[in-house]
């Protein structure tokens, strides 16, 4: 009888890394005040939220299943990033958002696969996540945003990129609104009216 080896191990259970890659990615789109609005607004129909599971899984398949071997490009993974959530949400960013989300995902996957800080790099976000949440839930508590460490791309770029430009929805009234900025400094995305 033989006995049970790592070999054996099923070919569908991801490796830690893999599980970290992911767990990065989720948390970078939970992050992006855009692709948030457009999944609580239902930009994207019924199935919004299937949508953005569909984002992260593409991303996870097409960039973590290969490892250090599958390293994103950046401009690649903004174009990506930009269609889909024209397409799927009938979302136009006017801002410099999804390159700075794709330069996230970047960052995470060198941290991960690469420089294999994979723990290090989940605490921050996870950190960044927790003070950020409760921000959108209907009894906010005002924190200041933690700025992920000297080697990730700069919360405040994200955050000077945000505020000073537009986010719009494709179809949107065409009559003037006053832009609505939120305590992170981001600019809200304002619903589709519906003609």
């Amino acid at each position: 009888m033989a006995s049970s080896t790592a070999a054996d191990k099923p070919a569908n259970t991801p490796s830690n890394e893999q599980v970290q890659f992911a767990r990065s990615v989720y948390i970078i789109l939970e992050l992006w005040p855009a692709l948030r609005q457009a999944v609580l607004e239902q930009w994207g129909g019924e199935y919004s939220e299937e949508k953005r599971e569909f984002l992260l899984s593409y991303v996870c398949d097409e960039y973590g299943n290969g490892g250090a071997n599958t390293k994103p490009d950046l401009d690649d993974l903004t174009e990506l990033i930009e269609s889909y959530v024209m397409e799927e949400f009938d979302c136009e960013l006017e801002d410099d958002s999804a390159a700075l989300v794709a330069g996230h995902i970047c960052l995470a996957h060198k941290g991960v696969f690469i420089d294999g800080k994979g723990d290090e790099l989940l605490k921050e976000l996870e950190a960044t996540l927790v003070r950020i949440k409760p921000k959108h839930a209907p009894s906010a508590v005002k924190n200041d945003v933690e700025t992920l460490d000297n080697d990730e791309v700069d919360e405040r770029d994200m955050h000077e990129s945000t505020s000073s430009s537009h986010q719009t929805h494709a179809h949107a009234s065409p009559q003037p609104t006053q832009p609505i900025i939120d305590e992170d400094g981001f600019e809200t995305v304002q619903p589709r009216r519906r003609r």
